[in-house]
């Protein structure tokens, strides 16, 4: 019985742990849009709170008298309840500098202290049931196992489950009522269970040693900075799939689950015997990239080898784990370990790196984890140097071609690291030499004209056969074709469907426009010198981008100049005076990271505030993964306005892609035009509809399989 109250207990905990944080993530939409950032900022809070919560434990742990610490916590918990009911506001404050900075104080202020009575659960009830008079007692690390089921059952329910049928307002309802539950479950563990400590106990224990802290932590390190690492890597260079974040983070609690088992699903010795034969299909991956392989085959290797090293390092916590008196140091290594990876990945590496290099850096940090000797460096990593070296600079001959064309090269540098891998640091440093020469800009064919990173995101601006284009996220936010044909100015990428619609708003002599999603400033050459264009972009490197002649002219070269106003599209738009627009753009949808607080209910009705009586709006929805019609159809019906649709085929010779765009207007007299034009604008029939609010929004049923 009292096995079960622990087991429960630690369940809910968990559940509550991690079914809020992507509550949280959702909370912050309206600020901060859908940037893969945020996700990663809010898992540094939790991995920080995580510590904090560890250390209170480790504390109470080391206070001689077990009804001291009992009182102590019971107060903790007492004064937790001055939190409800918990909700997150999020401030109204235009956050372009330092938003990880503010997100992360705002959640410390209006979340900190019940979370963290919530998060020291683990270590600290695994504790007292060390002291219990259970048989079980003197081993408690197994009840680990039923807090990461609840972590697990959480992390998944909630996109497929929770999201979809539960609005925000009453999500946070449900937890309050869970968390009061949690409040009663632990009271009678702290009061009503009988405990055999006594100061015996306290006097066996004994120091740790600096080595044994330092292994805990890193092998805590390394996969949660992998997890973090992959699922940057694949949203940046591969596929941005909305809800990937979900996977890597539910094979990280599984390799947890199933290590930490009395009877593990997967040996630890089997883990120990294969892990070198799959770190060489990451490598494969590394060198093969999108051009040879699938994405899916992409996401798969990347997946399989951190799972395989997640299984290592956590089996590896296993094997050392402390006697209980040490249980709560140990849990405090583990968090200490979570925190400097999210440091390490949220923090440091966007300002440190251009590109999401930290990933394959802590790839090569996790060959130091596998069961080889830890010192003797041979001639590997030299010979591996000479190898990729001499094949970069090998004359540009037919006959030499192919041993470039088929990475002959990088493939024998892995055979040599696997066949003379005599010890771990030699796989180490042949494969960091091997990564630079993969990564870096100096070795790459394509010239890379600009690569630049923040809280937003990473920008390359590359050249292309006839021009420039501007990647982000394995996206392509617009093109500048160099043909000398000024007809092409401002027709390139996505932007053919729109050009009708300004001309026919444009037979009034001013015509006033608000953009948001600047891109490389394509879309302002569709506009007049006469006309009144504001551009709105949070991310101060694309305007910077966009303006810079080297990279993109069209700022330069159309005949409107628009005022480029940095800052989230909602917020600033409710800086500016009602029905002052005759038409507003929104381009802000292509990307992979959805910014759904643009496309609810309410940022709608702000939309029409500021839009005149006859006024258009115009919103681009092209994006690979999610179809957002439904949405807009939605709102078109809820505001009684007109819902037209386009599917552009676009046109390669002038260097245009298919776009999906949609005119939402209360001007019928302009919908008719526009359909009498015949330029491919149709109604809308669909009967698919689903409404987006701020409270309510869920990409699952949205998503093309």
């Amino acid at each position: 019985m009292i096995q079960l109250l622990f087991s429960i207990s630690l369940f809910l905990s968990a559940s509550l742990l991690f079914i809020i944080q992507p509550m949280v993530a959702k909370s912050l939409l309206p600020i901060y849009g859908g940037t893969p950032a945020v996700w990663t900022v809010c898992m540094l809070f939790f991995q920080a709170l995580l510590l904090l919560a560890y250390g209170y434990a480790w504390a109470l742990s080391y206070i001689n008298h077990n009804w001291y610490w009992r009182l102590i916590h019971a107060g903790v918990l007492l004064l937790s309840v001055l939190w409800l009911p918990l909700y997150l506001t999020t401030s109204s404050a235009n956050p372009v500098h330092s938003p990880d900075l503010i997100i992360l104080k705002s959640l410390f202020m209006q979340l900190g202290l019940p979370l963290l009575v919530i998060a020291s659960s683990a270590p600290l009830l695994q504790f007292a049931f060390s002291h219990t008079k259970s048989k079980k007692a003197p081993d408690p690390y197994f009840l680990y196992v039923a807090s990461n089921i609840g972590s697990l059952l959480a992390l998944l329910s909630y996109p497929w489950a929770v999201e979809r049928w539960v609005d925000l307002s009453a999500q946070y309802q449900y937890w309050n009522d869970g968390f009061k539950l949690y409040l009663v479950l632990i009271t009678s563990i702290l009061f009503f269970v009988p405990y055999s400590y006594s100061k015996k106990i306290q006097a066996k224990r004994q120091s740790l040693s600096y080595y044994q802290l330092f292994t805990w932590i890193s092998y805590s390190f390394i996969p949660c900075s992998l997890m973090l690492g992959v699922t940057f890597y694949i949203s940046t260079d591969i596929a941005a799939t909305p809800l990937f974040w979900v996977i890597p983070l539910a094979l990280y609690l599984l390799s947890f689950i199933i290590t930490f088992a009395q009877k593990p699903l997967i040996p630890h010795q089997w883990v120990v015997n294969n892990a070198l034969l799959f770190a060489i299909f990451p490598l494969l991956a590394f060198i093969l990239g999108v051009n040879s392989l699938s994405a899916y085959q992409l996401i798969i290797i990347h997946l399989a080898y951190f799972f395989i090293i997640a299984l290592l390092c956590h089996g590896e916590l296993v094997q050392r784990r402390p006697a209980a008196e040490h249980l709560t140091s140990f849990y405090v290594c583990l968090a200490l370990g979570g925190v400097l990876a999210g440091l390490f990945n949220g923090l440091l590496a966007p300002r440190l790196f251009q590109g999401p290099y930290e990933y394959p850096l802590v790839v090569a940090l996790s060959f130091l984890c596998f069961r080889l000797p830890l010192r003797g460096l041979n001639y590997t990593p030299l010979i591996i140097a000479l190898l990729l070296l001499g094949s970069f600079f090998l004359p540009n001959l037919p006959w030499l071609n192919w041993v470039k064309k088929y990475h002959l090269a990088e493939f024998s540098s892995i055979i040599i690291m696997v066949i003379w891998a005599r010890s771990c640091i030699n796989l180490f440093v042949a494969t960091v030499i091997l990564f630079i020469f993969i990564f870096s800009p100096w070795f790459k064919h394509m010239p890379i004209l600009a690569q630049q990173r923040n809280f937003y995101g990473i920008k390359q601006v590359s050249t292309i056969a006839s021009g420039h284009a501007l990647i982000s996220q394995s996206t392509v936010h617009g093109i500048q074709v160099f043909s000398g044909q000024s007809t092409l100015l401002g027709t390139t990428s996505y932007y053919g469907p729109p050009a009708l619609v300004i001309e026919l708003l444009q037979q009034v002599p001013l015509l006033r426009s608000i953009l948001i999603g600047l891109g490389t400033g394509t879309m302002v050459c569709q506009f007049r010198q006469s006309d009144q264009l504001e551009v709105i972009d949070i991310d101060e490197q694309v305007i910077n981008i966009a303006d810079n002649p080297r990279f993109f002219t069209y700022l330069r070269d159309c005949l409107a100049k628009p005022v480029i106003t940095q800052g989230d599209g909602r917020l600033v738009l409710q800086q500016r005076e009602k029905s002052s627009t005759d038409l507003l753009i929104i381009d802000a949808f292509s990307s992979d990271s959805i910014p759904t607080h643009l496309l609810t209910y309410e940022a709608f009705k702000l939309y029409k505030q500021k839009l005149t009586a006859n006024g258009v709006l115009l919103v681009h929805i092209s994006n690979r993964h999610i179809n957002l019609l439904p949405v807009l159809t939605a709102i078109g019906r809820k505001l009684d306005w007109v819902v037209l649709h386009q599917y552009h085929t676009g046109n390669s010779k002038l260097g245009q892609f298919s776009s999906e765009w949609v005119v939402l207007t209360p001007n019928e007299p302009f919908a008719i035009e526009l359909l009498r034009k015949n330029a491919g604008w149709k109604f809308v029939t669909t009967q698919k509809t689903m409404l987006w609010t701020d409270n309510y929004s869920n990409l699952i049923p949205l998503l093309k399989y």
